[in-house]
């Protein structure tokens, strides 16, 4: 009997306890942010998953495509936070987030630019001058957050729905500059049948260390060996360049 009951304490006990994230079952969440996570189909690709794609299997945790998906950030910053087994990916860093996940990273760091086009011939010295722009953003996308929280007004901006319609703006004159991320510029012109080589980055807003965010019931020891792996990819390589930066070259 005695034997029995200690069984059955032993039972209720490890219901009772938190789980511990280790390997698998893992779910990954991005909102898009071109070219670090973008939808591909059925299907996430970009520079931020093939990172996590490539560490998680050096740490014998693979993830498949179909455990990898596009939220928006307020949903995926809240699921990774309050949910077990959750990876944020391209998250923010700061005193806000610190204790609410663990970390990996900093994986990239992207810069906020503005874009305009190259026969305007436009001089920004200083984010003063802004104000003397209109700036096409779109609505609710890091590099418009990123411009409101560094203090431009809201209703200084030229909001729309997605990029396709902030670069038309931008195209007939009705928007001076475009807000987007340097590497993601290029590409959502070219998306557009624009040519990147018309346009022109005149300001540098601000850079943004990306990092992955997994909720808080992840094992140390695999935060640990995840942010080794990452070390190793993008450690330089004899040919001066890492095994991260081959990775993405074209």
């Amino acid at each position: 009997m005695k034997r029995i009951l200690t069984t059955a304490i032993f039972l209720i006990l490890g219901l009772g306890a938190a789980p511990r994230a280790g390997a698998g079952d893992f779910i990954a969440m991005g909102a898009p942010y071109p070219p670090y996570c973008v939808s591909d189909g059925l299907t996430v690709k970009g520079m931020a998953v093939s990172t996590l794609t490539t560490i998680m299997n050096m740490c014998d945790t693979p993830i498949s495509d179909r455990e990898i998906r596009l939220t928006p950030w307020a949903y995926g910053y809240e699921s990774a936070a309050r949910q077990t087994q959750r990876i944020l990916l391209n998250a923010q860093r700061n005193i806000r987030t610190e204790h609410l996940y663990k970390w990996v990273g900093p994986v990239a760091t992207a810069k906020i630019v503005l874009i305009g086009r190259k026969r305007d011939k436009l001089f920004i010295p200083t984010r003063e001058q802004l104000k003397d722009y209109s700036i096409a953003t779109v609505r609710w996308s890091r590099p418009e957050k990123t411009l409101l929280a560094g203090g431009m007004e809201e209703e200084r901006l030229l909001r729309s729905p997605s990029h396709v319609q902030a670069l038309r703006r931008l195209d007939s004159g009705e928007a001076d500059l475009f807000a987007s991320t340097e590497l993601g510029a290029a590409c959502q012109l070219a998306g557009m049948g624009l040519r990147p080589d018309d346009f022109a980055v005149y300001f540098t807003f601000d850079e943004e260390p990306l990092y992955f965010a997994f909720s808080r019931d992840t094992d140390d020891r695999l935060i640990r060996r995840l942010n080794k792996a990452l070390q190793e990819i993008k450690a330089t390589g004899p040919q001066g360049l890492s095994r991260f930066d081959k990775m993405f070259a074209d």
